[in-house]
């Protein structure tokens, strides 16, 4: 194979790279595509910015990356148990006042990140580089977009889109398993960006909490009505 591509745009390098490998037997073909995508991977890392940088995962990188996030409970009939410990992480999630986690597994592009949130606690209203799926795992929580705060449980998955304001909240202790794209370190200064509270009213300029069935046009309002889910408190 051809070891430099200096000067090459990336098409070059891609069109190079097709017409190596197609001269290869198929499984040749499978184990050079598997070496060269972790080379990519490393390589996009290794050219983000220290701060962006995912963290050093436990285990070697390379191929192939497993990660445990819960334990193997063993089968109930036909329901597979899992345990989920419910407890701070060693990492404080930036621009957040209590939620901490730790990263399980990035390729300097997709990630994901185990979070925890207090009781009480929440991401105050933001946004973010790429789209986020939220699997939820333990305890109780909310998520406030497009002028509604609804209730989350263990067991849902919820899609976030980054380019729209949102705010993530717990009722209870709250643990939530994150993968985004681009991914980002937990403590990056650009995991999120702090938006104003009014992105997240609807078109009519009101925010309605289904916990609470309470509307208002602002998250004061919505607390001196009797909500206590408004995310204007995590700021």
């Amino acid at each position: 194979m051809i070891e430099t591509t200096e000067g090459m745009s990336t098409q070059q390098v891609i069109a190079m790279l097709t017409e190596e490998l197609h001269d290869l037997d198929p499984a040749e073909r499978r184990a050079k595509t598997v070496e060269l995508l972790a080379v990519f991977g490393r390589a996009k890392a290794e050219a983000l910015q220290p701060e962006e940088r995912p963290e050093a995962p436990d285990t070697k990188p390379g191929p192939l990356l497993i990660c445990d996030w819960a334990a193997d409970l063993g089968l109930d009939g036909t329901t597979q148990q899992l345990g989920i410990e419910v407890a701070p992480g060693p990492t404080k999630v930036t621009k957040t006042a209590d939620a901490t986690g730790h990263s399980l597994a990035s390729s300097g592009h997709v990630g994901a990140d185990i979070l925890h949130v207090p009781a009480g606690s929440g991401f105050a209203p933001h946004t973010h580089p790429g789209d986020h799926l939220l699997f939820v795992l333990a305890g109780t929580g909310t998520i406030a977009v497009a002028g509604e705060i609804v209730r989350t449980r263990p067991g849902q998955v919820y899609m976030v889109q980054g380019d729209i304001t949102h705010a993530v909240g717990a009722v209870t202790d709250h643990m939530i398993l994150s993968v985004g794209a681009p991914h980002r370190r937990l403590d990056s200064p650009d995991r999120q960006e702090l938006t104003a509270y009014a992105a997240l009213l609807g078109e009519l300029g009101e925010i309605t909490c289904r916990l609470c069935d309470i509307s208002a046009s602002g998250g004061e309002e919505l607390a001196a009505k009797g909500c206590t889910h408004s995310p204007h408190r995590f700021g």
